[in-house]
């Protein structure tokens, strides 16, 4: 064999190898290309996972509508085990007192015996469940159960309404200061020997209020554009406003749950 041959032998065998390394590199950076694909897709799903708890953690501690309507419907349930009979109104947090739990004759703010005892009745189902959703439950109420709900509730407003009949009753000025003065009937009947007049919000004021509204808010299909004479718009309304949460308290609610 010749030299001219063996430098042809020697530089095919120094392009094989160089051919055999080139093919190994292109070989661990696909296996390396492929390893941190899959590690990238599992990080994004990580993350997307991450992402949706944090949502639903978000919402669970944020929803207070959802709270709020559990609480109205628990109220109306225990309501109509003692016979007296209320609608919800979910979306403004309303329980409504209907003139079949408690009904004021025309241009009265006065309640007769029946009646009277309705509200006394509506009181003591108030008693057992509000103390809970204060910010300082009496230690001697049963809250088993509810002890994620301290602090809850804000404000409750007992509202009075009328029908759109014009006042003519020498007692009251117009149909706004008959609404008011069925809203404190209503308070002083509701609140005596209960813990309701006690209770406060997380700023340490009372939960309970009045208001008046006259005819303004008539309840859905009773609004006239006559004078009319409307039981169902002689009423009381509890209206439920919940304590907003802090971003702080969602934060420290997120962080238990092991969420980052």
């Amino acid at each position: 064999m010749s030299q001219h041959d063996l430098l042809e032998d020697e530089g095919a065998g120094y392009l094989i190898s160089v051919s055999d390394m080139m093919s190994g590199l292109l070989f661990i950076f696909i296996i390396t290309l492929v390893a941190f694909i899959i590690n990238f897709q599992d990080a994004i799903q990580k993350q997307k996972e991450a992402t949706r708890k944090k949502t639903e953690l978000v919402k669970k501690f944020t929803n207070l509508d959802e709270t709020r309507s559990e609480l109205l419907l628990l109220l109306k349930q225990k309501l109509a085990a003692e016979n007296i009979i209320v609608e919800v109104d979910a979306e403004h947090g309303v329980l409504r007192l209907t003139e079949n739990a408690v009904q004021f004759e025309t241009a009265s703010a006065s309640l007769d015996e029946q009646n009277e005892l309705n509200l006394k009745t509506i009181g003591k189902v108030l008693d057992a469940v509000i103390p809970c959703y204060a910010a300082n439950p009496p230690t001697h109420h049963d809250c088993e159960g509810f002890e994620e709900f301290k602090g809850k509730i804000d404000s409750i407003f007992v509202e009075g309404h009328t029908d759109n009949v014009p006042m003519k009753s020498y007692k009251y000025k117009d149909n706004w200061d008959l609404s008011a003065s069925r809203a404190i009937t209503a308070y002083r009947v509701l609140i005596p020997n209960t813990v309701l007049n006690q209770i406060v919000n997380v700023n340490m004021q009372p939960i309970f209020s009045v208001s008046g509204y006259g005819e303004g808010r008539p309840v859905a299909g009773h609004s006239y554009s006559y004078p009319k004479s409307d039981p169902t718009n002689r009423r009381i309304d509890l209206r439920f406003i919940m304590t907003p949460p802090s971003l702080t308290d969602v934060q420290k609610n997120i962080n238990a749950e092991g969420v980052n």
